[in-house]
This record gives C-alpha cells, sequence and structure tokens, in this order.
C-alpha cells in the first residue's frame, strides 16, 4: 500500500493532558489517545508545560519550527532540543517544557517498544538520489516545498506538510528515488516489526 497523506487529511486531537492539540498525520489503529501501536504527528507549544504520559510507549520528538524546547526528563538537568535535532525518551517519564524563545511546533513520533524498532531521521542536504528500505512501514513527511519520490515505477508529487506512507508487510527491500529543485528537507520515519 502506498498513499499520499496531504494536511487536510490530518485529524485533530486534544493532548492526553488536556494543554493542547496535536494534529495527528497518521496511526497504526483505533480512536482513543492511546489506543495504537505507533503514531505520527505535529504540535503547536505555546506556553512552557507538561508532557502528557504514554505507558509502555517510546517517544522521539524533533523540532520543526521555532527555536526550541528545553526539556527536563525525570530528575535530570534540562537538555536543549534545537530545529530538527532529535530527542528520544519513554512515555511514562515526567517532561517538563520551556520555550527556548518563542512558540515551536514539533514533530512526534510515539510507537510501542515491544512490538516495532523505529529509525529516524531529517534530510536535509543538496542533493540526493535514492534511499533503500526493508520497514513494514515508512513515511516520508516533506517540509521542501515540492518533493517528487519513485518507488516502484509510481511517481508521487509531495507538497509542503504532506506524508507519503508505504506499508508493506513482506520486509521486501525497497528502493525510494527522490527529486527535488531546491534541496531537500523531509522527514524519514522507518518502523520495523518485532
Amino acid at each position: 500500500m502506498i498513499q499520499v497523506l496531504t494536511a487536510q487529511q490530518y485529524r485533530e486531537m486534544p493532548w492526553k493532558n488536556g494543554l493542547g492539540v496535536t494534529l495527528e498525520i497518521a496511526r497504526s489503529h483505533g480512536e482513543a489517545l492511546d489506543d495504537f501501536d505507533w503514531r505520527i504527528s505535529i504540535a503547536d507549544v505555546k506556553t512552557a508545560g507538561s508532557f502528557s504520559y504514554f505507558p509502555k510507549k517510546q517517544r522521539v520528538l524533533s523540532i520543526l519550527e521555532g527555536t526550541g524546547l528545553a526539556l527536563k526528563i525525570d530528575h535530570n538537568r534540562p537538555v536543549n532540543i534545537l530545529k530538527k535535532e532529535f530527542i528520544s525518551f519513554h512515555g511514562e517519564c515526567d517532561v517538563y517544557a520551556e520555550l527556548l524563545e518563542n512558540e515551536i511546533r514539533d514533530f512526534n513520533l510515539i510507537y510501542d517498544p515491544e512490538k516495532f524498532s523505529a529509525r529516524v531521521q531529517w534530510v536535509n542536504q543538496a542533493s540526493l538520489f535514492s534511499i533503500l528500505s526493508n520497514a513494514q512501514q515508512v513515511f516520508v513527511f516533506t517540509h521542501s516545498k515540492t518533493l517528487k519520490i519513485k518507488v516502484k515505477q509510481q511517481e508521487f508529487v509531495l507538497n509542503t506538510f504532506e506524508t507519503l506512507h508505504l506499508a508493506d508487510e513482506m520486509n521486501i527491500l525497497t528502493q525510494l528515488d527522490f527529486e527535488s529543485e531546491g534541496g531537500f528537507d523531509f522527514c524519514l520515519i522507518e518502523l520495523f516489526s518485532k
């Protein structure tokens, strides 16, 4: 299965702690706020505050827009996370975030580490040709104006904030060929079933 997810298809959902709203890009299944094996989302953080708890889940957080966040995780010293950087932590951690400057927009992957392993990376460079993946779930979320992706002789065109989703339960090695006039700026998420 290969599909393009547009911003109009993303779903607004309240945060579990009620302090904001998440724009959900995709999820494995379910409707409830924590009924899924994996979920990808965007959230606008406008003020300091605590993160929601997601028991038995792993979280990967990146800053999509804005300067960044200072995260205090459990009783550790605060860690600064800046634009296009990642930080990973357990969903059961006590996490408090403070804005480094103005409000930010973050990009989130939450998944069940007993069922999946994950590889997440920002591709931000002038040239790129191909990526090979044998993940069961592959997502390409673009921050570029236009991104062309060729998969299995099909070409897909993504505009800013759109996502290409490939689902392949057969573990077949897939080649993704990329083309962009203004350079590359996208997030690649790969989920591997355990």
